[in-house]
């Protein structure tokens, strides 16, 4: 009976509604289903290691702004509209313009490989591995980003599960046939192998349906929009990834591992939040070039409630989750999970007031609200982390997200009463 209830409420959805939950399931399997494997790499390699592990991933994170300049984002979605006739050509030549990038990037850390490797502290086979990995991860950026804005989700949905799925397993069973002191290593590189041959694929396709490496108009009005938004894109990764750099430096690399146990945790429900915000980010744009305002409003509201709920949720039933996925030592994640879970929430926020910012093309403040609360992050890390320790680096955290959540709800208010005749209150 229940079954049947929900399959009518399901055929009765519209296309888009239908599209927007699917992309939010696709969205939380895709990086939850690596999240539940945590408990088995948390068995299988040593805090050292799991440590190795979170910091590559940091660095990757930050190596992908200068690689992509985040070309996936804002700007793709506002080209989805421009250029709505040529959306195939548009992908193309923005996966183009990636790739020059990445080769460009790789390039320059192998003539400064020497310097960069005793920095980074990750080896010269990870990194290339990291630059493949970041090529094949923007090809399915692109592509499942055109999925969204077209209400195509099925061939999405198979490929994400087929990939997440795969992806932790390869890793999980090639670490337990590996020597231990590989282990880290062998985790990251067998676990890109599933991402670079399966995205690789994406890869081509996205060139042989849009035939469009490069395209003068598109370069130019891609890099003119994203270039200013470099500083911002790379310090919303510093103000999320600092904390297990500056941890790892200041402290210990076990410290580091242990801090990202509950990152990780915490970051469960970015999982969420961010799908919900990459499902409805194509609404949203859809709705304002309708000019339909209000039902902005009403949706988001709701979105915010679910959002508190899930977090609030989370949090209380935190140190049962970490006793299940880690062994003792690791329990001290635990106290950082309140700090990191609460920041989700402004996080959440800024990600959707920034739609309205993005769409208006107001990019100003974007970059300068962002700049500020990662400089003050690393600022704060820099005291508290010496003076109590790594749990200090989740209160940091806290504090400029509230700052970051804060200031866009302002800020995209004021976009909206410029740009919008009827003078109103988006949220």
């Amino acid at each position: 009976m229940m079954l049947e209830k929900t399959k009518k409420i399901y055929n009765k959805m519209s296309i888009a509604s239908k599209a927007a939950l699917w992309f939010t399931i696709c969205g939380f399997v895709q990086k939850g289903i690596s999240f539940i494997t945590v408990p088995i790499f948390t068995r299988l390699l040593t805090t050292e290691q799991y440590g190795v592990v979170s910091i590559f991933y940091s660095w990757e994170s930050i190596f992908i702004i200068f690689c992509t300049l985040n070309l996936f984002s804002g700007v793709f979605n506002n080209g989805m509209i421009k250029y709505e006739n040529d959306r195939d050509g548009f992908l193309s030549s923005m996966q183009g313009l990636v790739s020059t990038l990445t080769l460009c990037m790789l390039l320059l850390y192998l003539l400064f490989f020497k310097k960069l490797s005793l920095w980074i502290e990750i080896s010269r086979v990870l990194i290339i591995v990291m630059f493949m990995e970041i090529l094949a991860n923007s090809a399915f950026s692109f592509w499942s980003a055109k999925q969204r804005f077209e209400f195509k989700y099925r061939n999405m949905v198979i490929l994400t599960l087929v990939v997440s799925v795969l992806s932790p397993l390869v890793a999980a069973v090639s670490v337990i046939n590996t020597p231990d002191k590989f282990g880290a290593d062998v985790r990251i590189i067998s676990s890109a192998c599933i991402v670079i041959v399966f995205y690789g694929i994406i890869y081509i396709i996205n060139y042989i349906k849009g035939k469009n490496f490069f395209s003068k108009k598109y370069w130019i009005y891609a890099l003119k929009f994203n270039i200013p938004l470099v500083p911002h894109y790379l310090s919303t990764l510093i103000l999320s990834q600092s904390d297990r750099i500056m941890i790892s430096k200041m402290i210990g690399m076990a410290e580091a591992g242990i801090y990202g146990l509950s990152h990780n945790l915490a970051m469960i429900l970015n999982i969420l939040t961010t799908s919900i915000n990459n499902a409805f980010a194509p609404w949203i744009y859809q709705r304002l070039k309708e000019e339909k305002y209000r039902d902005i409003s009403s949706v988001c509201n709701k979105l915010f409630l679910f959002v508190a709920v899930a977090l609030a949720f989370m949090m209380a039933f935190s140190p049962e989750v970490i006793s299940i996925l880690a062994p003792s030592e690791y329990y001290d994640a635990v106290y950082v999970i309140p700090p990191l879970a609460i920041s989700l929430y402004f996080m959440f926020m800024y990600q959707i007031f920034a739609n309205v910012e993005f769409y208006f093309e107001k990019n100003k403040f974007i970059m300068l609200a962002s700049i500020f609360s990662a400089g003050f992050n690393v600022f704060l890390n820099y005291i508290f982390i010496k003076k109590l320790g790594y749990i200090a680096a989740g209160y940091t955290t806290l504090v400029c997200y509230v700052i970051l959540g804060i200031s866009h709800y302002i800020f995209s208010d004021k976009v909206a009463k410029k740009c919008i005749k009827d003078n109103i209150h988006l949220f």
